[in-house]
């Protein structure tokens, strides 16, 4: 059994998000390897680091999860650098989809989502003090529908277009109706009526924008439109629902009821100037087709109206096929100066792996020719294996080196989506670890039709080799016995499938471990509940029966507000002759339980419900393993999304539990170029001692100071990644930044 080291003056270990591990597909090193994986990616630009250059998040939203990438404008090249440091200036809040737009023209991009019904509103503050920093401005933006006003329209899976229509220097907003069929004009009059971009100033245009409709069962427009589907007079179409909300209204009902006969929800919707002329065009996502929908405006900027379309876009190259929903996006992707067509998934039902289709734009801003490039633009420089990531360390090749294997959920396909297991090998040639990918199809596991894949290892049959059992979605196990031998690169056979018949009820997370320390592996099973079961082998170390003990081991639940789902990772672990337990959940957190010898039949005690602040939502699958070659253990964190994210442990710091280690300094920009700031929160007359490390150790930079901002030149510095350490007489953290 491996026991993994904490620091002396037992305090917890300070771990920290490590992208220095290098991993390879073939010959190919991985930018971001360690990024945490796309499912549903929607983008948008912003600028992350203060030097006014447009950066890029990455949006999930089933995982509510915010991946920030700084853009290095490299030439001609996508060159956008996995940034987590940024995902905690964002707000917790955000669902269903976001947009950014400087609605108040002030140079910064400001971020707007769904909100309960609505749309959210929060203004970038950036400033040199405080870097990045959102400020609510409101959850409900507001328009005047004739004589009364409420909120713009919108739903989770319903994202509006953000734009200057009218070329007036106020942020319009495009939205799809209630009735999903027609897109409705919401113009800004802040410019008119106060001068002031801005201000939030909204009303309703009494005609269906662009004069179009949308078919009833296909992603295609209808030219011209029929009335009365379009409402073309200047009432309100949706007075009658609002009456009806206010007063009870029985007509209202009616009229509400007939317009949600015909909705359908499902659309990511965006404009932009095509042709050059001014005026914008359409294009459209939804959920009535695969296809990504064109709409030409033939039109002016104040008086839109679509007269053609391409319903397979761009249909003079390869069209943008995007099962459930195609989710289009403008920008420059490739830093040449040109906007390109970025197509994701935009629905947690459809694609996870071919999932971002990138088009290069191979003319300029104003005739914007597409052609087609690759499915799976940035995600392929992740390890990304579809929906879910289980990860768990195993020397497959027995060379001594400890590789990684990752199951998952599925790899979508619409016909049948099953679980595989991917296999990254550990070829480095040191301590500290480098993985390639050997196959994403471990042991052919996919030929068994299986989904939710979780792998644990041990020596079952006492023959001196690893067997593999693997637990999967329907609550079962599946024995696969090694007849490799001691020492010798393993070869799994199935042995049995319904194995002893274990059943835990849904997703089975198997660990085989020494519970009772008795020298026998017994079997610690997780499950989609939240709680823990604990199967004691009873039998012998060549013929083990795991007999039920328990399906409330340690009194564990990690079940978040009564929910009945949990979704428990056990990952049982020695620390120094005692047991203790980390388990990750569907929240997202890591829950930490210690008390655990001597106390098998009792109730655990709860050290952290939030393990060193780790959060990746959702469905966080922890695995241990001393990564970096340090001898201390290293935590890989598997999620929904697909990826995985490595946390390193630093054994010359270490955090107080009650403190939280994010709020004592920050460093901007990151990734840095020339001039490093450190900014302090609170003034102090205590020194601080600041550190400066590379990534091997090695002291690059002290100082101690009682400043609240320090300026570093470290423009003669090496490339590469660094750790800063600050401390004081009674607090100490580290930050890392990357130098290019």
């Amino acid at each position: 059994m491996v026991i993994f080291p904490f620091v002396s003056n037992g305090q917890l270990p300070y771990l920290f998000r490590d992208t220095s591990i290098a991993v390879f597909h073939g010959s190919t090193k991985l930018q971001n390897p360690w990024a945490s994986g796309m499912n549903t990616p929607i983008f948008a630009e912003i600028d992350l680091n203060g030097d006014n250059k447009l950066d890029l998040i990455e949006f999930d939203a089933p995982s509510f999860r915010v991946n920030p990438f700084i853009n290095l404008m490299q030439a001609n090249v996508s060159s956008y650098v996995y940034a987590p440091e940024y995902r905690s200036k964002f707000p917790t809040d955000l669902e269903g989809w976001v947009r950014t737009f400087d609605y108040d023209f002030d140079g910064d991009m400001d971020l707007f989502s769904y909100y309960g019904g609505g749309i959210s509103l929060y203004r970038n503050d950036y400033s040199a003090g405080t870097g990045l920093l959102f400020t609510l401005v409101t959850n409900s933006i507001q328009t005047h529908y004739g004589g009364f006003q409420t909120n713009i329209y919108a739903s989770r899976v319903n994202a509006p277009a953000l734009s200057d229509l009218d070329n007036d220097g106020d942020m319009d907003i495009l939205a799809f109706s209630i009735s999903g069929s027609w897109v409705e004009h919401h113009e800004s009059f802040s410019i008119d009526s106060t001068g002031i971009p801005g201000q939030m100033k909204y009303h309703y245009i009494p005609v269906c924008w662009g004069y179009f409709v949308l078919a009833n069962n296909s992603n295609v427009a209808v030219l011209p439109p029929v009335l009365p589907t379009c409402p073309l007079m200047a009432a309100n179409p949706y007075r009658a629902y609002f009456d009806e909300e206010k007063e009870g209204s029985s007509e209202g009902s009616q009229l509400y009821n007939s317009d949600k006969s015909m909705r359908h929800a499902g659309s990511s919707l965006i404009v932009y100037d095509n042709d050059g002329d001014g005026d914008k065009e359409v294009l459209n996502g939804d959920i009535l087709g695969s296809n990504l929908l064109f709409l030409e405006n033939c039109g002016t900027p104040d008086s839109a109206w679509i007269c053609a379309q391409d319903s397979t876009f761009p249909s003079y190259n390869i069209p943008a096929l995007m099962l459930d929903v195609a989710g289009p996006h403008y920008f420059d992707g490739d830093n040449d100066g040109k906007k390109d067509l970025i197509v994701s998934n935009f629905f947690p039902t459809g694609e996870d792996y071919n999932n971002v289709s990138f088009y290069k734009n191979t003319t300029n801003n104003q005739t914007n020719i597409f052609s087609h490039q690759t499915n799976r633009w940035l995600v392929d420089e992740m390890i990304e294996v579809g929906t879910g990531a289980h990860p768990v360390f195993f020397d497959v090749d027995q060379d001594g080196k400890l590789d990684l294997l990752i199951g998952n959920d599925y790899y979508f396909d619409k016909v049948n989506s099953i679980a595989k297991v991917a296999y990254y090998r550990n070829t480095s040639t040191g301590t500290k670890a480098e993985y390639t990918l050997v196959t994403n199809d471990y042991s052919l596991l996919s030929t068994y039709l299986l989904s939710a894949i979780y792998l644990t290892f041990g020596d079952v049959d006492g023959d001196g080799d690893s067997d593999m059992i693997v637990g999967h979605s329907d609550g079962g196990l599946i024995y696969f016995q090694n007849l490799a031998g001691a020492g010798n690169p393993c070869i799994f056979v199935l042995s049995q499938v319904n194995y002893q018949s274990i059943d835990v009820g849904d997703n089975a997370v198997p660990q085989l471990i020494d519970v009772n320390r008795d020298g026998k592996l017994d079997l610690l099973i997780g499950e989609r509940a939240g709680i823990l079961n604990y199967y004691e082998n009873t039998g012998s170390l060549i013929s083990p029966i795991f007999s039920f003990v328990s399906n409330n081991f340690g009194g564990v639940n990690v079940a978040k507000g009564g929910s009945f789902a949990g979704f428990s990772a056990p990952v049982l672990f020695d620390k120094q002759g005692n047991y203790e337990l980390l388990v990750g959940s569907l929240s997202g957190y890591i829950y930490h339980f210690g008390n655990i010898d001597g106390n098998l039949s009792g109730t655990f005690t709860l050290l952290d419900s939030m393990f060193q602040n780790i959060y990746e939502p959702k469905l966080a699958v922890p695995a241990m393993a001393d990564v970096d070659g340090d001898t201390a253990f290293d935590l890989v964190v598997g999620s929904l999304s697909g990826g995985v994210v490595l946390y390193s442990q630093d054994q010359t710091l270490s955090i107080n539990s009650e403190e939280d280690e994010s709020v004592y300094f920050n460093l901007y920009p990151n990734p840095v170029q020339m001039n490093l700031i450190l900014n302090f929160e609170t003034e102090s007359s205590a020194r601080k001692l600041i550190e400066i490390v590379d990534i091997t150790g090695r002291l690059i930079y002290k100082l101690q100071s009682n400043r609240q901002q320090i300026n570093l030149d470290i423009s003669k510095w090496n490339l590469g990644t660094y750790l800063c350490r600050v401390s004081d007489s009674k607090r100490s953290f580290t930050q890392k930044f990357i130098k290019y």
